[in-house]
């Protein structure tokens, strides 16, 4: 059994033990008496076998716990998950496939679902067809691996360990935006990339590209997942989104009156200014140690350059530039939290997840669009979102892409005070390739 790669994950497993109606359930038990079906027990079963929780009889049609397998159920039941993970761990240690992807992670520190799958496949000579059962594979053997606490496991990604936040100081401007832009659209195009393969694909150097990701990184656009890697926020797959090409210069501003800069930003309304005075501002307010005027002016370019893609600045005269009059105003306090009603707000959730289904066909989408602009429609505080989904309702019978309701659902969720509904990249009811029992 050793040889087993697991198809399903941890979660999965888990669901599925502590549904077991007894100890020693038969096919029909299982799928009469609790939600699983043939073909879900058929995809489960060799992963329960290869974790030695069970055993399967073929001829009689039955699973039988094992001694492992009752601990785990027991572990699972009274919600004792370090006892679960304790019960599991040799089996795991046992298994040649998920000792080579702890292997691999010992060795490269991160690993995406996709990665694990194709080195799966590759060692073990398989030939799927479906990217999917790739990442399928992959998911299966990372959720497992850290549930056992061999590593961390988050939106498609193992890592060796836990991203440790440290805030740190923000970096003056390096990247003009419309290169930050090229930069952003690049790393959108991976789950994570090596700084150096990103060097090479924008042809520049690798010690400046990482400065100018730092900035990209302090407005919110890109961040660093593991140590060498780069990866794109929601914010930053949000500004690089073609739908939102009109917006973006919104987008842009809002970014940065997010950010750090914010403070330098705001001390500008009242003055005119040059590049060469923003420059000399950056250096006094982020404390900079440059001396060379040429390196005060290039800041200052640079800055400038961010200022105007976000319309917050006009020229006046000649080398001469101010905030335009309105643009740049005092941070608000945090409003609060609007509260629907309970069905309203479950019937919104379901409407929201067909639309950032990958997998949602027309009809599916178009009935949740309609569906959530009958339920914005009753909220005063959404009256804008029931606008801006109406007019996007009528765009996307012409294109057919649910993207481009996604800034409406940032909205929402903006005024719902909740986190992204963004689920993950390989869904449970997507059964690329079935595996036999």
């Amino acid at each position: 059994m050793s040889g087993i790669i697991p198809y399903v994950r941890i979660d999965q497993i888990t669901e599925f033990v502590k549904a077991l109606p007894n100890e020693t359930p038969s096919i029909k038990d299982i799928t009469t008496m609790t939600k699983f079906s043939r073909s879900s027990f058929a995809n489960i079963i060799p992963t329960i076998q290869l974790l030695k929780i069970a055993e399967y009889d073929k001829g009689e049609r039955i699973i039988r716990l094992t001694d492992i397998g009752r601990r785990f159920r027991t572990a699972l039941i009274t919600n004792d998950s370090k006892t679960a993970a304790e019960s599991i761990r040799k089996s795991v240690d046992e298994s040649e496939v998920l000792s080579f992807v702890k292997g691999l992670l010992e060795r490269k520190g991160s690993l995406t679902v996709l990665e694990i799958g194709r080195e799966l496949a590759f060692k073990f000579g398989k030939k799927w067809k479906n990217v999917l059962t790739y990442k399928t594979h992959g998911a299966a053997g990372a959720t497992i691996l850290a549930f056992v606490g061999y590593g961390i496991y988050d939106r498609g990604v193992l890592r060796k360990e836990e991203i440790q936040v440290i805030k740190k100081e923000i970096t003056p401007p390096y990247s003009s935006f419309k290169k930050m832009l090229r930069i952003i659209e690049a790393v959108s195009t991976y789950t994570e990339v090596d700084v150096h393969i990103l060097a090479e694909r924008l042809q520049t150097k690798e010690r400046r590209l990482s400065a100018e990701v730092k900035n990209c990184m302090d407005l919110g656009f890109l961040q660093r997942p593991a140590p060498g890697k780069i990866a794109i926020t929601g914010k930053g797959r949000e500004l690089v989104d073609p739908l939102n090409k009109d917006r973006r210069s919104i987008m842009w501003a809002n970014a940065l009156m997010d950010s750090e800069f914010f403070p330098i930003i705001a001390s500008l309304r009242d003055i005119e200014f040059s590049v060469e005075d923003l420059g000399n501002i950056l250096k006094h307010k982020l404390g900079g140690k440059w001396l060379e005027r040429e390196t005060i002016i290039s800041f200052g370019k640079k800055f400038s350059s961010w200022l105007r893609s976000a319309k917050l600045i006009e020229q006046t005269e000649k080398g001469k530039y101010r905030i335009v009059a309105g643009a740049v105003k005092e941070k608000r306090k945090a409003e609060p939290i609007h509260v629907m009603s309970t069905v309203d707000y479950y019937e919104l959730g379901k409407s929201v997840g067909i639309l950032l289904s990958p997998y949602s066909d027309f009809e599916r989408s178009k009935l949740a669009a309609e569906k959530l602009i009958h339920i914005c429609g009753g909220e005063k505080d959404l009256s804008t979102v029931t606008n801006l989904l109406r007019d996007h309702l009528k765009l996307f019978s012409e294109l057919k892409d649910n993207r481009i309701f996604h800034a409406d659902i940032k909205l929402i969720e903006k005024s719902l005070g909740v986190e992204e509904w963004i689920t993950e990249s390989v869904p449970i009811e997507t059964k690329p390739e079935k595996t036999k029992a």
